[in-house]
């Protein structure tokens, strides 16, 4: 979970920073998730939430109709009887699907669906992506983040015809007349 954090904190931002390892800055904040329904799928190292899912953490929050958290196979062998979710390894890869909402203080951005893989550090976010921060925003339909390189591409849809091109609105900062 906190690697998912770290994704989707660092896919709001119109200029990726650095990755935090949580949806908040503040390392200490527990993560708190709900939704309608918890399911862990020992043969695929999965835990499925489902249900108007929402994961919190300080004043970040991310929303989505699922999640599904992917686990790598853990190390040495498992014991034939154990508790479903033991002996796992860390997660492989999220999935954020259905309105996804990523919401901090000062940013939204939203998608149909959000992957984050650890193995490329590497968040991709894709149907009718909208990234805001203030009056500013950035619409695209494929918008990847490359984490650890601090890089961020929006692509247009498929064809790239009317209406399928990236566009981002930006407002100038305005300034007090100060310095003219």
């Amino acid at each position: 979970m906190k690697r998912l954090a770290a994704a989707f904190g660092v896919a709001l931002t119109l200029c990726v920073g650095g990755a935090q390892a949580q949806i908040s800055t503040n390392r200490g904040d527990p993560i708190d998730i709900s939704g309608d329904n918890m399911e862990v799928i020992d043969a695929q190292r999965m835990v499925a939430w489902k249900g108007r899912v929402e994961a919190l953490q300080g004043n970040n929050r991310l929303r989505a109709d699922a999640i599904n958290i992917y686990y790598g196979p853990g190390t040495g062998p498992r014991a034939e009887n154990a508790a479903p979710g033991t002996g796992w390894g860390d997660i492989d890869r999220i999935e954020a699907v259905g309105n996804v909402y990523f919401v901090t203080p000062e940013q939204v951005a939203r998608g149909e669906k959000g992957v984050y893989t650890a193995a490329s550090d590497t968040i991709v976010i894709t149907g009718d992506v909208v990234v805001a921060q203030g009056e500013n925003v950035l619409r695209g339909d494929v918008l990847t983040i490359e984490v650890g390189a601090g890089r961020s591409t929006m692509d247009a849809g498929p064809g790239g015809g009317p209406g399928e091109r990236v566009r981002g609105v930006f407002y100038p900062k305005k300034s007090d007349g100060a310095g003219r």
